[in-house]
């Protein structure tokens, strides 16, 4: 068995295109109220959902990210790191990536809702540039309690994007 800190962070790879049952058994470690195979098998039916499973190679899957995308916009839907593997910048790492497909989609804006009481959640997005744009009161159910809303305005370099020519 590989002991986690003899693993590498930079060894990972993003699974584009996961199985629901895959996904599914990373949301159950990530969340108290996980979505079921069923769910992910249907919203992966849908042609502006996306679900990424972050992976070691030959050690096992550490991240998963599901998000929307209805241009101009992207819904972040879910993101969670595997317990054992956080607070090694593998969120970051995801949100990194999705900002990239999402400046090549031309996308102006990701957005979100979190829990309010989870305050790492709350710390990432706000050092990646998200701004809190709102509230929801007793939006979520387990655990209870309010949801914030996040938005990340897009910049683009109007020369890569074909704009000027």
């Amino acid at each position: 068995m590989i002991a986690y800190s003899d693993c590498p962070v930079r060894d990972v790879q993003i699974s584009l295109q996961p199985s629901a049952k895959e996904i599914m058994e990373m949301d159950f470690l990530c969340f108290t109220l996980p979505w079921n195979e069923q769910d992910y098998r249907e919203m992966q039916k849908q042609p502006s959902f996306n679900n990424w499973l972050l992976e070691i190679p030959d050690v096992c899957a550490v991240g998963m990210l599901a998000f929307q995308s209805v241009p101009p916009e992207l819904e972040i839907l879910r993101l969670g790191v595997h317990p054992d593997w956080r607070k090694r910048g593998l969120a970051e790492f995801m949100l990194e990536q999705l900002e990239i497909l999402a400046k090549s989609d031309r996308i102006e804006s990701l957005w979100l809702e979190v829990h309010a009481a989870n305050k790492s959640a709350v710390s990432l997005y706000s050092k990646l540039a998200y701004k809190e744009t709102g509230s929801r009161k007793n939006y979520f159910r387990n655990p209870s309690g309010g949801a914030l809303l996040f938005k990340k305005l897009l910049k683009h370099d109007a020369w890569l994007m074909g704009w000027i020519y």
